[in-house]
């Protein structure tokens, strides 16, 4: 009992004097207190539509989490990233072995008229190095009663002041990402 009031009090003194490192705080993170959005487009090498675009947006939240919201819907805010965010890092580096399953109905495209329930979870981890961000992001996808499809992605941001840029890797799938945009603005 008394070595673990020791132990304790060591552990809340190095805390207080900073030698044990907090989460990665805005100062230290590359984002600090903007909001990154990535758009890509997405050059389908297999039979189908010939292209299209997607995205994310990621931001530390107030609480410290960082946030990734997956889509293309134009700019978000920082509440609207923390209500509809698909996945959340407690810091970084960090890693989700499952967010929570979402579903919704879509049509069908193999069956006009015809809805399915598509159920979504997301994993995945985040990590830096300098002014680079890393994002390794798996969507997994079932429709109905089916087993669940999961598709890799990883993302790789390099912030450089007031720009930044992009590589966007999608991994299996036959496609692959085209052209890439980068930007970040003020989180509010």
């Amino acid at each position: 009992m008394i070595l673990r009031k020791m132990i304790s009090s060591a552990a809340l003194g190095c805390i207080a004097a900073g030698l044990l490192a907090p989460p990665t705080a805005f100062a230290e993170s590359p984002i600090g207190d903007r909001i990154v959005r990535i758009v890509y487009d997405i050059v389908f090498d297999g039979p189908g539509p010939r292209g299209a675009n997607w995205g994310f947006h990621l931001a530390q939240m107030k609480d410290g989490r960082y946030c990734v919201r997956l889509g293309n819907p134009g700019r978000l805010n920082l509440a609207i990233i923390q209500k509809a965010a698909d996945i959340c890092f407690d810091r970084i580096p960090g890693t989700v072995d499952q967010s929570s399953v979402s579903t919704s109905q879509a049509f069908d495209t193999r069956e006009k008229g015809k809805r399915i329930l598509v159920s979504s979870y997301h994993k995945g981890s985040i990590e830096t190095a300098g002014n680079e961000i890393t994002l390794n992001i798996t969507t997994c996808n079932k429709e109905g009663g089916n087993d669940y499809r999961c598709f890799p992605k990883r993302f790789v941001v390099h912030m450089n002041g007031p720009d930044c840029s992009a590589q966007v890797t999608l991994g299996g799938t036959t496609d692959r990402a085209g052209r890439t945009t980068c930007e970040h603005y003020a989180a509010r």
